[in-house]
Parts: C-alpha cells; sequence; structure tokens
C-alpha cells in the first residue's frame, strides 16, 4: 500500500516502525499535498491491524470506516465543540479493527481553548486509541500538543517524480510537465491542476492578457471566471452524491448495525457540508495563485515563465506589483468571504491593462 507516498523512502520507514512499535501519538509534518493525508490513513490501516486488506484500505481512505476518524477545523479554529466530540469518540471500542485511530488534520489551527480541553487525553488516551495529527506549520502547534507526540517528516516531490506519476496516470506529457512544474512539490495539486482544477487555473491565469481597462470586460471576465468555479463545485457535489451511494451500498454489504450505520452517515454528510464549502474558497485561491503567476512571469521574463502554455503578458513593472497586491487583497477578502463574485469583479476592474494572446501547440 506504500506506493502511494511518492519520493517519502525515509517517511515510509518511519511510518512502518510506527506500526510495528506504536505509541499514542504521531505528528506527520509537511507541505500539504506532500502527502501527509495519504500518510495519515495508511499509518491508521496499518494501527487497526489491517495492512493489505484492500477493502479496509478503501473504507478508509473513502473515510468511512468506523474505527479511523478523520477530523478537520470547522472554522478559522477547532472548535470546543469538536474537542468534546474527539474526546468522546475516543472512548468508543473499536468495531473491527485492533485499535481506534483519530486523525486531526492542520492541528496548527488548534487554539489553546481545545488544546487544553483535548490535553489530559493526549496525555492519557485510551489504551486502544491513537492520535495522528497532521501540519505543514509545525512552529504554529501549540508546544503542549507537540511535545506528546512522536514526528514524522515528509519532504516536497520533485518535479521529476511528479511528472512521472502523472504520465503513469494517464496523463498527457505536456500537461503532465506543466502540472508537476506548478505544483509545488505537492502530488495532490499536481494531479488536480492536471485534472479538475485545470480549467479554473487556465480561466485566471488567461485573465490579465483580456483586461482593456472598460467595466464591460471586467464584469464579463468576473463572470467567467466565477462559472469555471461553479463548474468546479458542482464536480465536488456530483462526487459527493456518488459516495452516498456508495457508503449505502457499502453499509448494506458488510452488515452494519442501523445506529452505527447512521452514526457513520451523519459523519460523512458533516464532512461533506464542510468539503463543499471549502471547495469554492480552494477554487478560488488556485485561481489567485494562477493570476499571480501570470504577473511573476511578466515580471521574471520569459525564459523563467511557469505558465508554459500561456505567453507573457506585457505590462510595466509597477502595474505587475499593483496587480499581485490587488490579487493578495482579494485572496485575503476569500479567506473570509468565500463566495465572493462581486470581489471578483473588483479585482478586474482593478488589474491593469495588458495584451496577449494564447500560445498554440
Amino acid at each position: 500500500m506504500w506506493e502511494r507516498l511518492v519520493g517519502q523512502p525515509h517517511a515510509v520507514d518511519a511510518l512502518r516502525g510506527a506500526i510495528a512499535r506504536p505509541v499514542h501519538a504521531y505528528l506527520l509534518v509537511g507541505p500539504t499535498g506532500s502527502g501527509i493525508e495519504d500518510a495519515a490513513r495508511l499509518l491508521a490501516i496499518g494501527l487497526i491491524g489491517a495492512t493489505d486488506d484492500e477493502r479496509v484500505e478503501q473504507l478508509v481512505f473513502r473515510r468511512m470506516h468506523p474505527d479511523v476518524v478523520e477530523v478537520e477545523p470547522e472554522g478559522t479554529f477547532f472548535l470546543a465543540k469538536q474537542a468534546d466530540d474527539v474526546i468522546e469518540e475516543s472512548m468508543r471500542s473499536p468495531v473491527e479493527g485492533e485499535r481506534k485511530v483519530i486523525i486531526l488534520r492542520e492541528i496548527e489551527r488548534m487554539n489553546e481553548t481545545s488544546a487544553n480541553r483535548l490535553l489530559k487525553t493526549f496525555e492519557e488516551p485510551p489504551g486502544r486509541t491513537v492520535f495522528v495529527l497532521t501540519t505543514s506549520m509545525p512552529d504554529e502547534v501549540l508546544p503542549t500538543i507537540r511535545s506528546r507526540c512522536q514526528r514524522i517528516d515528509f519532504a516536497p516531490v520533485s518535479n521529476e517524480q511528479l511528472e512521472a506519476v502523472l504520465l503513469a496516470e494517464g496523463v498527457d506529457a505536456q500537461a503532465a510537465q506543466l502540472a508537476a512544474s506548478l505544483a509545488g512539490g505537492q502530488l495532490a495539486r499536481a494531479r488536480a491542476l492536471a485534472g479538475p482544477m485545470a480549467g479554473v487555473r487556465r480561466a485566471f491565469a488567461h485573465a490579465p492578457a483580456r483586461v482593456d481597462g472598460t467595466g464591460a470586460t471586467a464584469a464579463r471576465l468576473a463572470d467567467e471566471l466565477d462559472a469555471q468555479v461553479q463548474a468546479g463545485v458542482a464536480s465536488v457535489t456530483e462526487a459527493h452524491a456518488r459516495e452516498l451511494a456508495a457508503f449505502e451500498a457499502d453499509m448494506e454489504r458488510y452488515g452494519y448495525q442501523p445506529r452505527e450505520a447512521q452514526r457513520l452517515r451523519r459523519r460523512v454528510e458533516e464532512r461533506q457540508k464542510r468539503e463543499a464549502v471549502r471547495a469554492r474558497r480552494e477554487l478560488l485561491l488556485e485561481g489567485m495563485t494562477a493570476m499571480e503567476c501570470t504577473y511573476r512571469d511578466a515580471l521574471a521574463g520569459s525564459a523563467s515563465a511557469r505558465n508554459r502554455d500561456l505567453d507573457a503578458i506585457t505590462v510595466t513593472p509597477r502595474a505587475a506589483v499593483d496587480a499581485l497586491e490587488a490579487c493578495r487583497a482579494a485572496r485575503e477578502a476569500f479567506l473570509v468571504h468565500e463566495k465572493g463574485l462581486v470581489r471578483l469583479q473588483y479585482l478586474c476592474m482593478a488589474l491593469p491593462p495588458a495584451g496577449a494572446s494564447v500560445r498554440v501547440g
């Protein structure tokens, strides 16, 4: 099952050791998309004693296994109620496996209030419960939490390894090379940029070339960009519907008790609601990254361009810097309020007029 973790041989060795000699809490550290999410699930599979069990692996990665619970912040921070729910979940006996594993994602977003509620449980968890925490910012994790975990580090994945994975998965060579160069060492992001996020990335990256300083063009561009984001959100919603249908089939196939099935379904539905909200925000932020990349290409010149499928736009350095500042302001606004069509219109009005054509071939 370890082939999922690309370019992480040292981390894989550490994870194997953790499964052989488990402790009560682990902290997986690495860039988002470097593999720490998959690693947390693979560690959980090993800890519940189901290594090489294909059924369990599928359930864990679909976040439907009763003995592997994933929790992520519902807001800016982990809520106190979430901490209480985690404590309650940690007390439950395993349903199938040897242990109960609770995965806490983005643990740097746990504040002192929620951390204090969990501290005793971290220090003295029930004997068959293990915590697996993930973070991309270990210095932001509260010391009281960090000091109680065994740490495992993950490195960014090289462009060459990312490209090789995408090619092996059937991605076109040119698309694989582009996605790998833009992904920042993150396999999950490379896959998204080569697939469901490709339209959003290209639309936002090409938008600066179409700005002409008029309100009509700005409004049209904003509508087109919003439509791309809406399409991305729709694909997430469709995937959620398929996931719930598969969940119902699994519960019936494996004979789960109605009460347990209902509890698991509620967990899935609550997580899907959070993912639907987060999907729009993440698509908008990815769009901002693509647009910022266009202006950085204009500053750096064609020799250093990262948007290899587009010609660099022609704007003055001062205009490019101002545009980057406008993108920064939009990014901060999207973090607060993810819907943001008005903010997209405002952004398109703030961008400097430029001209460039899409490179063919």
